[in-house]
C-alpha cells in the first residue's frame, strides 16, 4: 500500500510541474500554439481551468486561481505522501497539514498585496501624490483602488484620498496577516495532538 502511495503522491508532483511549466508558458506570447504547448495544455487545462472559470481569485487584471490550484495539488501530494510514509491514516496530523497548506496559500496572497500596496503607497509619497495614466502604475491603481478604498472607508468616511487609503489598507493588512498567522498556528498544534 505505501508503494502504490508513494507513486501516486510522485504523479501529483509530477502534474503540478506540469501545470507549472503550462502557467509559465502563458507568459511567453505563442508558448501555448506549439506542439509541447498543445500537450502540456491538454493535459493541465482541464484542471486549471475548473479553478480560472470561477473568477472568485481575479482582482483587476490579475488571476490569482493558479496559485490556488498549484496549493490544492500540493495539499494533495503532501497528504498522501505524509500517509505513505507514516503507514496509517491519522486524521489529525493530515488536517494539520492541510491547514498548514491553506495557511501558506492565504499567507502569500495577503504578503503579495500586503508588499504592492507598500511599494504603490511609497511610490506615491515620492511622486507627491500624482497618478500618470501612462504609467503601468496606473493599471496597478485600477486594480487596487476598489480594493484599498473599501478597507479605507471602514476607518474614515471623509477626506480619505487614495493615499491614505492605500496606508490603512497596509497596515489593516499587516494586522489581518499576523493575527491569522497566530490563529493557524494555534489550530495547526490543536490538529496535531488530535490522538486519531
Amino acid at each position: 500500500m505505501g508503494i502504490v502511495l508513494s507513486i501516486l503522491s510522485g504523479l501529483v508532483v509530477l502534474y503540478t510541474v506540469l501545470c507549472l511549466i503550462s502557467i509559465f508558458m502563458t507568459w511567453i506570447p505563442g508558448a501555448k500554439f506549439t506542439k509541447f504547448g498543445k500537450v502540456i495544455s491538454a493535459i493541465t487545462d482541464p484542471y486549471l481551468n475548473l479553478f480560472s472559470k470561477r473568477g472568485w481569485f481575479r482582482v483587476g487584471n490579475i488571476d490569482f486561481s493558479p496559485i490556488l490550484a498549484i496549493g490544492i495539488l500540493s495539499i494533495l501530494s503532501s497528504v498522501i505522501g505524509g500517509i505513505a510514509t507514516s503507514g496509517r491514516i491519522h486524521f489529525g496530523s493530515i488536517l494539520a497539514m492541510i491547514l498548514g497548506m491553506i495557511w501558506s496559500l492565504i499567507s502569500t496572497l495577503l504578503g503579495i498585496f500586503i508588499l504592492l500596496i507598500l511599494i504603490r503607497w511609497i511610490v506615491l509619497l515620492v511622486n507627491k501624490g500624482q497618478v500618470s495614466t501612462n504609467s503601468a502604475w496606473y493599471q496597478v491603481d485600477l486594480m487596487l483602488q476598489k480594493f484599498v478604498y473599501k478597507i479605507g472607508n471602514t476607518f474614515f468616511r471623509n477626506n480619505l484620498t487614495y493615499q491614505k487609503a492605500l496606508l490603512v489598507s497596509w497596515i489593516s493588512l499587516g494586522v489581518i496577516w499576523f493575527i491569522a498567522r497566530i490563529l493557524f498556528g494555534i489550530l495547526i498544534n490543536l490538529c496535531n495532538n488530535i490522538p486519531f
